[in-house]
């Protein structure tokens, strides 16, 4: 009974995220979350949303939300950096969520290697 209330409890956290990532996009290209936000609620030790996905444990709905919020990472203006090393490094991460959304093989290794947190916190953080 306890593993149906989890069960029941995840899927229903998983479609409010979903839920609130759809709705906080904005038509005008203007990204609905900020970076900090970005981080938290893709790199989160407590929602580990990439970290499912990459593990190959994450649903359908969670690919996508990770492909939205990837995508809108590289809308937003780092603190520091250049503009062209940003772009750079959130198109390769956000082509590479696409692939695993995908389904093509390899991709969650492709993936995490783009996920490079030290590398782009040191550049833009």
């Amino acid at each position: 009974m306890r593993t149906v209330k989890f069960g029941i409890a995840a899927a229903l956290v998983a479609a409010l995220l979903g839920n609130a990532l759809v709705t906080r996009a904005d038509e005008t290209g203007k990204p609905g979350h900020t970076i900090k936000e970005i981080m938290k609620l893709a790199h989160n030790p407590k929602t580990k949303l990439a970290k499912k996905v990459i593990d190959g444990d994450g649903t359908a709905e969670d690919k996508k939300s990770l492909v939205t919020l990837y995508t809108e990472l590289g809308q937003n203006t780092p603190k520091k950096g250049s503009p062209e090393a940003w772009k750079e490094r959130t198109d390769a991460v956000v082509k590479a969520a696409k692939d695993v959304e995908a389904g093509k093989s390899g991709a969650e290794a492709s993936l995490q290697k783009a996920i490079n947190c030290a590398a782009c916190h040191k550049e833009h953080k």
